[in-house]
């Protein structure tokens, strides 16, 4: 009797174990209160994520409470003892006051399936003249001419890059596969830009579209604006050409020259020549602050024009002066920098060696 007794308790204990083992999450901060945030400056915090259980923890799902925030997690599989960051961004445009953001994060722990991270903070208002990378992302675009090199010396879209119609298919693996790119020929020729744009999807860029009319329908109906004469359009690499790429023959898709124009801008860099050299936003000019307003002057009163410096800082002293003038550039708001906390090297180009 009391060996059976003896067997009967040590089976309990046995399952009490078993049934105590079981993966457990754990987080070192539930929320993040950010300091007071410029609207259009990104919240960027790493939350770590932990497995304190003692069987191995699957996280199943990390959803966000709006398109405004969202995460990275390097793996989802955590062994006891193991743990991982998750990177979270909340982009501030369009927002002002008290702004508090959720990440929920679920799991295969039992005994809380899902928790719920925080970002918490004050949003202020920007200035009129900064303009938030949020919003040069959504409109940013690749341009590139297609006729000879020739042609492309005597006139050309000033921030068009030169890839010859015949070089398409070669070229295309060293761009930016997710990027929105817009291809122009001298007068629209279908067959030409059908061809390109086959090439280019085959290379597996995912949006390529052709410029209706071509440069001559451009000229005809904007004159001379945002043409620009010599130069080689001859760039270095894409800093990062990483993602999927679609790998399809595509069709060809148009372009309205008047959604281009809506869209043109001149980007302007004013860092150093060798930091521009190491990497600049795809179509950028590198200009001096001493020859900024020159090279305004050479062009249209029309157009859109924004500058950016490493953080910002550069570009809003000289807008700021440039706007009390009457002008209506802008200043990228947080310079380079803060293109690359939101967007990583995303149409960043080196120049040609």
């Amino acid at each position: 009797m009391r060996r059976t007794f003896a067997l009967l308790a040590l089976s309990l204990v046995w399952m009490g174990g078993t049934a105590a083992a079981a993966p457990q999450i754990a987080v070192d901060l539930q929320t993040y209160n950010y300091p007071d945030t410029v609207e259009g400056i990104a919240v960027v915090h790493t939350f770590v994520l932990s497995n304190v259980g003692d069987q191995e923890l699957v996280i199943t799902d990390v959803t966000v409470g709006c398109h405004c925030t969202t995460t990275q997690l390097a793996t989802d599989r955590l062994q006891p003892g193991q743990s991982v960051e998750l990177r979270a961004v909340l982009d501030t445009n369009g927002f002002s006051g008290r702004v508090a953001r959720y990440i929920t994060v679920a799991s295969n722990d039992p005994a809380h399936p899902t928790i719920q991270l925080n970002l918490a903070g004050n949003v202020v208002d920007r200035q009129p003249y900064q303009k938030p990378v949020s919003d040069l992302f959504n409109e940013a675009y690749l341009l590139v001419d297609v006729r000879d090199a020739t042609a492309y010396a005597a006139g050309h879209l000033l921030g068009a890059m030169s890839i010859p119609a015949s070089e398409a298919a070669s070229r295309a693996a060293g761009l930016p596969p997710s990027a929105l790119i817009v291809i122009y020929d001298q007068n629209g020729s279908t067959s030409t830009l059908t061809a390109v744009s086959q090439a280019f999807h085959g290379g597996g860029l995912a949006s390529v579209y052709a410029l209706r009319g071509g440069l001559d329908l451009w000229q005809k109906t904007y004159k001379a604006s945002f043409v620009v004469a010599g130069g080689t359009g001859t760039w270095g690499a894409f800093v990062d050409v990483s993602g999927a790429r679609a790998y399809s023959t595509g069709t060809l898709q148009n372009f309205d020259i008047s959604q281009l124009k809506s869209w043109y801008c001149v980007l302007i860099d004013l860092r150093s020549p060798s930091a521009y050299a190491a990497g600049h936003l795809a179509g950028a000019v590198n200009v001096d602050e001493s020859g900024v307003a020159a090279f305004l002057g050479t062009l249209p009163s029309d157009i859109d024009v924004i500058l950016y410096s490493d953080d910002g800082s550069a570009s809003d002293r000289i807008v700021y002066g440039m706007w009390q003038r009457g002008s209506r550039a802008q200043s990228l708001l947080g310079g380079l920098a803060e293109w690359q906390k939101q967007y990583g090297n995303f149409l960043i180009v080196s120049s040609a060696g």
